[in-house]
């Protein structure tokens, strides 16, 4: 089961991107853990659907730091990872 932790939305140079971590399960057999995974979209305005997604990370349980740091870095520099 997939839990919300934590959703942005976060303008830079006039686009808006769409910023979501949820709480879930790894697919690994060998390893079950749950882990904080943080998705990345733009997200035209004046759209009812996000877009493209643009990249993801991951991060510990109970932490919304990634989802931060990334809010920051898109507020600041917009999207610099590939």
């Amino acid at each position: 089961m997939n839990d919300k932790i934590i959703q942005s939305y976060v303008w830079h140079d006039g686009k808006r991107y769409f910023v979501s971590t949820i709480e879930r399960d790894c697919s690994a057999i060998e390893f079950p853990y749950r882990y904080n995974e943080t998705i990345v979209w733009e997200w035209e305005q004046g759209k009812d659907r996000r877009g493209e997604m643009l990249f993801m990370d991951e991060s510990v349980t109970g932490s919304i730091r990634k989802h931060l740091e990334i809010c920051l870095e898109i507020y600041e520099h917009g999207i610099v990872r590939s």
